[in-house]
């Protein structure tokens, strides 16, 4: 069972992931943000990184819908998403099927020079995709860069996003990496 703090960060989440904002999920959202991948990275399309990216979002959304689409409709509303996460988190093998392999693909893609740390100016981007504002985003990276040197490298992202997910202290710099939940 998802905590309180869990829920505000999976609706949070979800939210995120609803690129139309009409408070259901569809297909087209995992679509749609691909595309804005895409575009913030020009050329992406001609890379492995988009082809990747794109699968893997559409595996999410098969997986989204078998094990939450109740009503089968194609339509995920919220209470499904909870229900859908509160499976996948209680799974480490689903945790790390969906949401390490897709950070991972995302830190990769991002890491725009290829140096193995993503930049404030790289997290920006990322957070772009998912219509997170430039003023937060920059205020975000501040709180997650905890050794303050101004980079996250894959093992740091990869805790945090475990922190995200996981961790029920309302203070955790993690509870804010997608903005204020």
């Amino acid at each position: 069972m998802l905590t309180d703090i869990q829920t505000r960060k999976l609706t949070k989440l979800f939210r995120l992931y609803d690129a139309n904002g009409d408070g259901v999920l569809v297909q087209q959202d995992f679509l749609t943000i691909a595309a804005r991948l895409a575009e913030l990275r020009q050329g992406l399309h001609a890379s492995p990184h988009y082809d990747q990216i794109l699968a893997h979002l559409k595996e999410d959304w098969v997986c989204l819908c078998e094990a939450a689409d109740q009503n089968h409709d194609g339509h995920i509303t919220l209470d499904e998403w909870l229900l859908y996460y509160g499976q996948l988190l209680n799974d480490i093998k689903q945790y790390v099927g969906r949401v390490i392999a897709l950070v991972t693909l995302l830190f990769d893609a991002f890491d725009q020079d290829d140096d193995g740390y993503i930049s404030e100016q790289e997290w920006m981007g990322l957070l772009a995709i998912f219509n997170v504002l430039p003023i937060y985003a920059s205020s975000i990276f501040v709180n997650l860069d905890l050794n303050q040197d101004g980079l996250l490298n894959q093992d740091e992202v990869l805790t945090l996003i475990h922190d995200f997910f996981y961790i029920n202290e309302p203070s955790a710099p993690a509870n804010f990496m997608f903005g204020p939940y």
